[in-house]
């Protein structure tokens, strides 16, 4: 007796320990999928280690087992593999299709999900009705349930694995424990005894509910490393911010004090070639004026697209019609033949149509000139995860890679002399934060570059 006492009395602990210590944990801030879902897991903890310290109970009085307390007992083991079903479930659709997917599932979708457990939930109930225990529930819900935590679980191991090894670890071991306890717990029956050893399974549950709790509070601490990453990725923002704040000031007032001569420099410029006639030396000197003033001009405009107040009237828009406007404003360009559109239906975005086409025409234009006749640039829209992605492919020289962390930073460029300012992509970068969107390149030497954008979809 006293040796079943202290099992289902730990048994019951693990599971109601496991349940606490998840609710204990701030994920308030944390971008993780799973952290939309884990309070299902809390709660089968909570649930099922009450309902093994009934089965407790039942074990120290057996007057205690009526009708009515078989039925208690019987909705509560329910309850919490209902719980443990949905967990699992969620999981794994945020492993397959990303940590957004539960927001781009539509409600209808999610009500015939919710209505088919609760009936399955139902049937399990009313069969374990009329044999007194719940050998139903636990091989309709409880193994399921078990079996898609612990694959789910293992699985996210790889979305963590960006935190830390050691917590991915964790995860693939409270995933593999979870499976051997959906099996312990949903295709072996309680009273089975193990052979060789004497004892009953139930032994061997008890001993995976707390490696269960074990690895998945040891699992927990990639809330804790998320949370230190985006901290320290604010304060980053906030360095940057500042600079970038500080060199939008600094470059506005560079642009309006060279704009003025700038201007009164191409008056004189066209005064003087009706002086010339046709003195052809002079209409080359000229020239190289004109065009060296054409230049400083460009480069004052782009200073003003930097420095320039964020616009705030955000409009619904197509982003397939901006890349469509985009390549008919590239028409004239020089290798703009190669470039090759594949736009999907996308749903709307947010956003302003003629900065978006500046940053498609930046983005291009650096394609462009990266690449030769015999290369390609492809043009990509889709829907991923509540997000429009735009990607932007070129076959040409690509990024070296040390100056792949320097390729946002404004004036920095590895184009010739007179080809580039280095704005342009830090115009882009600050056009696409204005639409809470997000931009990453990786690039291949001699290869490929691959730009992605990403907007957020309009919300419905």
């Amino acid at each position: 007796m006293i040796w079943n006492f202290i099992l289902y009395l730990l048994y019951g602990l693990a599971f109601f320990t496991l349940g606490v210590a998840i609710l204990s944990r701030d994920i308030r801030l944390s971008e993780l999928g799973i952290a939309r879902i884990i309070w299902l897991l809390a709660m089968f903890g909570i649930i099922h280690g009450f309902h093994e310290w009934l089965e407790l109970l039942e074990q120290l009085n057996p007057d205690i087992k009526t009708p009515t307390f078989s039925l208690i007992r019987l909705i509560v083991v329910s309850i919490s593999f209902l719980f443990l079903f949905y967990f699992g479930l969620f999981l794994n659709i945020i492993t397959l299709y990303g940590d957004q997917a539960l927001k781009t599932i539509s409600n209808i979708t999610k009500v015939l999900v919710g209505v088919l457990a609760l009936s399955l939930t139902t049937v399990a109930t009313y069969l374990d009705l009329g044999n007194g225990g719940d050998i139903y529930t636990r091989q309709l819900l409880a193994f399921p349930g078990g079996l898609l935590s612990g694959v789910g679980l293992v699985k996210y191991s790889r979305v963590v694995r960006a935190f830390s090894r050691d917590v991915a670890t964790n995860f693939i071991l409270a995933g593999s424990f979870m499976i051997c306890y959906a099996f312990l717990t949903g295709v072996v029956p309680s009273d089975v005894i193990v052979p060789y050893l004497g004892v009953k399974i139930v032994l061997f549950r008890g001993l995976s509910a707390l490696l269960i709790m074990f690895f998945t509070i040891r699992g927990l601490s990639v809330f804790s490393l998320e949370q230190r990453e985006l901290i320290n990725e604010k304060l980053l923002r906030f360095s940057q911010s500042e600079k970038l704040t500080s060199m939008g000031i600094l470059a506005a007032g560079i642009a309006h004090e060279i704009n003025n001569p700038l201007t009164n420099v191409s008056l004189n410029v066209e005064m003087l070639k009706d002086l010339v006639g046709d003195d052809d030396r002079m209409i080359k000197k000229l020239g190289a004026i004109e065009r060296n003033t054409d230049r400083a001009s460009r480069i004052a405009k782009e200073l003003l697209h930097f420095s320039r107040e964020k616009e705030t009237a955000l409009l619904p828009i197509d982003i397939n019609q901006v890349l469509t406007s985009t390549i008919n404003l590239l028409k004239n360009q020089d290798l703009s033949s190669i470039i090759q559109l594949n736009l999907r239906d996308v749903p709307q975005i947010m956003g302003i149509h003629w900065k978006l086409e500046e940053v498609f025409i930046n983005l291009l234009m650096n394609s462009i000139d990266a690449c030769t006749r015999q290369d390609s640039i492809a043009i990509e829209t889709l829907l991923h995860s509540g997000y429009v992605i735009v990607t932007v492919t070129d076959s040409g020289h690509g990024i070296l890679e040390e100056n792949m962390s320097k390729v946002f930073d404004p004036f920095f460029t590895t184009k010739d002399i007179g080809k580039g300012t280095g704005l342009g992509l830090s115009v882009c970068y600050n056009i696409i934060k204005q639409h809470s969107g997000d931009i990453s390149i990786t690039s291949n030497i001699q290869e490929e570059t691959i730009v992605t954008v990403s907007f957020p979809v309009l919300p419905i």
